[in-house]
């Protein structure tokens, strides 16, 4: 729970005088009993939600209809009262009913099955116990037992053996699947819900990326499946909630030990803490580019997957409209993300790429070659990879984190820096055209 819960009660007292006035005015002589609209208007008074969102409490933690369900409370177990007296029980409402706000999220995240051709001790779940950043990641959990040790370490209450059974019928037994995450949330539902959901999709298009550089083979067998649930513990009364998600939590790639692993780099806590939490344009660029290269690794063709990489590329390095978008891909694509061996075709990979973007988006081309979409796919994860390394070099720093990354590779274009050298990718197997999965 927060420590410093309050509003702008001065701001809150202005907004609600006259609103406040008129009701009083109109239940004075019965009082509210329920049987009728609630006089006043409060859903729709947009001075009073904005004033009450002056407080960084109230607009990351709180949404407006559930703020007019509490200053309904307030209106009905007090008498009349001044706005400053009501701005003052308002508040103190909020703090009273804290604690109530204070869940544990649960999400189950599936993953392409892993074929064993029933082969002894295939079976083992390759996922420990990990904390990354806010996230805690489990292995499945197939009892209510094992998922009340999960809930336990966070300081949770244990799981009740028939909410499990339900939340297991009701979610195609998710929780006993692939990977749990949990973490800590705090607020109105409707706030919380979207709050936790960006939350995770950061971590799992993220993963995806890591998949794609340092994870085994995409299974080529199965289909996967996806959950469309994620669950929500709260703290106080032991509530089990099963709730939908906008997008399927699923990734396109196998849970191999060598993906597990790759999410113990501390390149992937560093980078996930930024797209989390960085509010900088150049973080923005990022977050465009993974959300472009999830909708490329989950597409359902292969002319789809290939301009999303492409554009996952051009959401990082075009920035001036004056210089020709292929030039600038390759000379800063090869030039960030390859070592200097590999520039050469690296160069002519990328200027390849965009050619067959521009004949799919300008000349009717509708067949892409299933190398060019791998081609594609690991030039856009080594961009992503390589530029999120660039940022996290040039986190500090005068001015904006965008000019200094752009400014960094003009000077190493002109030789007057040295290449920042990603030596994860750097030190990667080099990739011929003609492999693919």
């Amino acid at each position: 729970m927060p420590k410093n819960i309050s509003i702008n009660k001065d701001a809150v007292a202005r907004a609600i005088r006259e609103p406040l006035k008129a009701y009083y005015e109109e239940v004075a002589a019965t009082g509210y009993d329920g049987s009728t609209v609630r006089p006043g208007n409060w859903d729709e008074n947009e001075v009073l939600c904005n004033a009450l969102a002056k407080s960084p409490y109230v607009s990351q933690h709180l949404d407006w209809l559930y703020l007019v369900e509490l200053i309904f409370a307030v209106l009905d177990h007090h008498p009349p009262m001044k706005a400053a007296e009501f701005a003052e029980e308002l508040e103190k409402l909020i703090v009273a009913t804290a604690g109530g706000r204070d869940y544990l999220a649960i999400f189950p995240l599936s993953f392409k099955p892993m074929m064993t051709f029933g082969l002894r001790g295939t079976s083992k779940s390759v996922v420990k116990r990990k904390n990354i950043g806010q996230f805690t990641v489990s292995p499945g959990a197939p009892t209510a037992k094992a998922l009340s040790k999960i809930t336990a370490r966070h300081g949770f209450p244990a799981i009740d053996e028939s909410d499990f059974q339900h939340a297991m019928r009701t979610s195609n037994k998710a929780l006993a699947r692939d990977m749990v995450v949990t973490f800590e949330v705090h607020g109105a539902e409707d706030q919380l819900r979207w709050n936790a959901e960006i939350s995770v999709t950061h971590l799992r298009r993220l993963i995806e990326v890591f998949g794609v550089l340092f994870g085994g083979k995409r299974s080529t067998f199965g289909t996967g499946t996806p959950v469309n649930h994620f669950f929500l513990l709260n703290k106080s009364n032991g509530e089990l909630r099963r709730l939908p998600t906008r997008a399927s939590s699923f990734v396109d790639r196998t849970l191999d030990r060598c993906l597990f692993q790759s999410l113990g780099r501390p390149a992937f806590n560093d980078f996930l803490s930024k797209l989390s939490s960085s509010s900088d344009s150049m973080y923005g660029r990022m977050k465009n580019a993974i959300k472009f290269f999830s909708m490329a690794l989950n597409a359902d063709d292969a002319v789809s997957s290939f301009l999303f990489y492409v554009i996952a590329m051009e959401s990082i390095f075009s920035r001036d409209k004056n210089n020709p978008i292929k030039a600038t891909l390759a000379d800063l694509g090869a030039m960030l993300c390859f070592p200097p061996e590999q520039r050469l075709k690296a160069h002519e990979r990328i200027r390849k790429a965009y050619d067959l973007r521009s004949s799919i988006v300008h000349s009717g081309v509708s067949v892409v070659p299933r190398k060019d979409v791998e081609v594609a796919k690991l030039l856009a994860a080594r961009s992503i990879y390589a530029s999120l390394f660039l940022c996290h070099r040039l986190e500090t720093g005068e001015g904006k984190l965008e000019d200094r990354f752009f400014n960094h590779l003009r000077d190493q274009k002109l030789g007057l820096v040295k290449a920042s050298a990603p030596k994860d990718i750097w030190e990667l197997p080099e990739f011929r055209d003609e492999e693919h999965e």
